[in-house]
């Protein structure tokens, strides 16, 4: 009942490709997108082919794979990964099969391997590669974390670190991406984060360019809503919604998943319902609204009462 993410890369296409013909629907992302409850798309049957550490580069191959072998779905849902836009392009890891467009190895292969025996003494032993499994229907779910691992933001907010190194000319690929299924409804997302970090985000250089690459791929895709905003889900410091401000809870996100199908929600920045320049003025109106929130709470009076020290 429990699989462990050791090999997403090769362990989702594996399990797609035998059964593409049943699916009409397609998700791309990272860990986080994983999360998302696909079997609650309504009208539609999706696979989610979402990985860890995934980037733009592995997703315009595993299109380009599938597309050549008859795949035409009626919508995908595309992740933004922000650090797609940041510092050196890393080199896409994707399985030799996929690269060159060749069938893919027996199944025996895999499992009379030397890697298949240790997956499963790890998983017996419970040794998790990350903080997130696959259940027995292959939908991931967080692992529950101890109180000393709960996520717990504080002010006063800084400029995220390390310098950023933005690159908003990568925007393209996301736009080369949907056209991979022009046939598809594509529906494109930024995933939910702690208001925290995308506050200190943009308090830094690459803020604005950033924005403008945004706006780039949003124009590309038929719906682009932007969960990243401050809202009453992104400044939750439960541990019932989050563990690191970063992945989400499958029922968060079920939430994220019905907002995408919404004609309105006040989860998400609708980038289509105003031109690029207005949403992004948006987006910054409501940053410097939360930052200056909490700059107010660092400065009450009851703040200062509690952090200072004890003289007796």
């Amino acid at each position: 009942g429990i699989n462990y993410p050791f090999n997403e890369r090769l362990a989702k296409i594996i399990r797609f490709l035998p059964r593409m013909a049943d699916y009409d629907c397609v998700i791309f992302g990272t860990s986080r997108a994983t999360l998302l409850p696909e079997n609650e798309v309504k009208g539609y049957r999706c696979y989610n082919l979402a990985v860890s550490d995934g980037q733009v580069g592995e997703w315009l191959y595993y299109a380009e794979y599938l597309r050549q072998r008859g795949f035409a779905p009626k919508l995908m849902l595309d992740e933004l990964k922000r650090n797609d836009l940041l510092g050196p392009v890393p080199q896409p890891e994707v399985p030799d099969f996929v690269r060159s467009g060749s069938s893919p190895p027996s199944i025996l292969i895999s499992y009379l391997s030397l890697d298949a025996l240790d997956f499963s003494i790890r998983t017996l032993r419970g040794e998790a590669p990350h903080h997130r499994y696959y259940d027995a229907e292959f939908g991931a779910q967080l692992e529950k974390r101890s109180k000393r691992h709960y996520y717990n933001p504080a002010g006063p907010i800084k400029p995220a670190e390390p310098p950023t190194d933005m690159h908003p000319e990568r925007a393209d690929q996301y736009v080369a991406l949907r056209q991979k299924f022009p046939m598809a409804r594509a529906i494109g997302f930024v995933p939910p984060e702690s208001a925290w970090r995308i506050a200190s985000f943009s308090l830094t250089d690459g803020f604005g360019d950033y924005l403008d690459a945004v706006a780039r791929v949003a124009a590309a895709y038929d719906e682009f809503l932007d969960f990243s905003i401050p809202t009453a889900l992104t400044q939750s410091k439960s541990p019932n919604d989050t563990y690191d401000g970063l992945h989400y809870s499958r029922t968060v996100n079920a939430r994220v998943l019905a907002a995408l199908f919404a004609e309105k929600t006040d989860l998400a920045l609708d980038w289509h319902a105003q031109d690029g320049t207005a949403a992004a003025a948006r987006y910054r109106s409501l940053l410097a609204d939360f930052l200056t929130t909490m700059a107010q709470a660092e400065a009450s009076p009851a703040k200062k009462e509690k952090s200072a020290p004890d003289t007796n």
